[in-house]
């Protein structure tokens, strides 16, 4: 009997070691993903990326707790809390989601040192590290890289890029170009210093590559197909080829902001008659107004179009295809411990 409880309590022993050594493996591990892969749509980064849909579960900013991190179906069912970080610019591949921690007045960071820092936290077990503990913001998923603004008192604002594992963290140029427009380790940006035509960078050695002469500002890259602001046109949204052939205009006024969603693109208006929420048939030309006000951080989802009032941060919503717009009002729930 001695004998049986020693084998016992030794067969104990080596699990609660295996197991300790298990939780710090899989704490210190990271896993890598495919080249090319990209956290969420360039549209909804340039909404702040509040909304971010992946392997059928979306993450978002809860606009009634403080901007915390949730998650649900994307038919908004199911709803569940993920953490207290209030985020904006949710990315996620496989393992992670990667996103600016967003500190607002409506936020308890009191005791928390890196309230706008640059964090990847592992979806299975909540652990987050710190990628960035600068303040940081527009961030976009590039393959194992993710590029950034990151703010210092010696630069300001400009464009930083580090590893997933926190690793390499590297400036990729000192001016503030936007990192929203990733097309799988690309970055397609309007130019901030000399001009606003379309430019390509090489990641790996910095480089910049002169792509069209379009005076622009928010590119989105579908394939071989181009949506930007037209600065000539008064911000109205066109359509061309990636080198500027083959102009249309999309929107009858312009804009502020927009976003795609299949066959349709959403915008809020700009001098609109009246200013509003309009949604544009990509086909037909058609254009209806959703909603009247001022309106930004347009996100999609499979399911779902989001927007938020410019004055009260009011989430709205309108399902795909369909022009009844209402209220986004999800729960605020408790972290379960």
């Amino acid at each position: 009997m001695k004998v049986l409880k020693r084998i016992i309590v030794l067969v104990v022993a080596i699990a609660i070691v295996a197991g300790l050594g298990f939780y710090k493996y899989i704490n210190t591990v990271t896993y890598y993903n495919d080249p090319g892969t990209n956290g969420n749509t360039i549209g909804n980064l340039y909404g702040n990326g509040l909304f971010c849909e992946t392997d059928g579960v979306v993450y978002f900013s809860n606009p009634n707790d403080k901007g915390r991190i949730y998650k649900m179906n994307p038919d908004e069912s199911d709803i569940e809390i993920v953490a207290t970080d209030s985020v904006y610019f949710i990315n996620a591949d496989s393992h992670y989601l990667y996103y600016s921690r967003n500190h607002n007045d409506n936020a308890d960071f009191v005791l928390d040192v890196n309230t706008e820092s640059l964090c990847r936290m592992t979806k299975k077990n909540k652990k987050v590290i710190i990628l960035d503990q600068a303040n940081c913001n527009a961030a976009a998923l590039a393959g194992n890289r993710v590029v950034y603004f990151h703010y210092d008192s010696e630069d300001a604002t400009s464009l930083y890029m580090v590893g997933i594992d926190g690793e390499e963290r590297v400036q990729l140029s000192k001016a503030p170009i936007d990192p929203r427009c990733m097309v799988g380790e690309k970055l397609y940006y309007s130019g901030v210093e000399r001009d606003h035509n379309l430019h390509s960078m090489n990641l790996d050695t910095k480089d910049s590559t002169y792509v069209s002469s379009e005076n622009l500002w928010l590119p989105i890259i579908d394939g071989n197909t181009l949506y930007y602001m037209n600065l000539d046109e008064n911000n109205r949204v066109f359509r061309s080829t990636l080198s500027g052939d083959n102009k249309t205009g999309i929107t009858t006024y312009g804009t502020s902001g927009y976003n795609i969603s299949g066959n349709y693109l959403y915008y809020q208006s700009i001098k609109g008659n009246p200013d509003g929420m309009y949604r544009v048939d990509l086909t037909t030309g058609a254009e209806v107004l959703l909603a009247e006000g001022e309106f930004n951080n347009i996100n999609v989802t499979s399911k779902y179009v989001y927007f938020a009032d410019y004055y009260s941060g009011t989430t709205f919503h309108v399902a795909n295809g369909s022009t009844e717009v209402g209220l986004f009002n999800p729960p605020i729930l408790a972290l379960d411990k």
